[in-house]
């Protein structure tokens, strides 16, 4: 979602802007040597194309978190239909990639910052914007969204590696 950043363009009818790792809403661009606003929400059109090197780092691995979390959840509704699937070693190994999820989610959220004193952003947050610093800017529900979802990643995976120890003399076959 592209409401991690929400600024305002004073000069183009005061409109709202809103900005992602790798999405923009109400942008601002250039025409014939006017900055013209496009009322729209859109991807950039490449990845280059995104406005700075932490924002592109930023996308990596939220990317990259976001399809090891769908890997251990589609993991998981195949444990609730297939019997057994999931072994002691499977749940540590779900707990640790899950681990690994939330940490490049998170670290994703906290690099995001980092990207603040590109062009674009100077432009609706003011020139006082810069690395975690926000300007004239506010921080949008989408980037407190994902950050909390890393921390609820990270718990699950602290519980997966919990859900791998067996108890002793429960569910054993050996004790008939």
């Amino acid at each position: 979602m592209p409401y991690w950043l929400r600024g305002s363009l004073p000069d183009l009818q005061d409109a709202a802007t809103y900005f992602g790792v790798f999405r923009r809403c109400n942008f601002p661009y250039e025409s014939e040597g006017k900055i013209l606003l496009r009322e729209e929400c859109g991807r950039y059109s490449s990845f280059l194309d995104i406005p700075s090197l932490w924002w592109q780092i930023g996308t990596l691995t939220i990317g990259v978190g976001c399809c090891l979390a769908v890997l251990i959840a589609i993991t998981a509704v195949l444990a609730i239909c297939i019997q057994d699937i999931v072994s002691p070693k499977i749940a540590k190994v779900a707990g640790v990639l899950q681990l690994c999820a939330a940490l490049l989610i998170g670290g994703g959220v906290a690099i995001y910052p980092n990207g603040w004193n590109s062009q674009e952003v100077q432009q609706a947050c003011g020139s006082t914007s810069g690395p975690y610093i926000l300007g004239e800017c506010s921080l949008y529900w989408a980037f407190y969204v994902t950050g909390s979802c890393a921390g609820t990643i990270l718990i699950m995976s602290f519980l997966a590696c919990h859900a791998a120890r067996r108890k002793n003399g429960r569910n054993n076959p050996t004790d008939v």
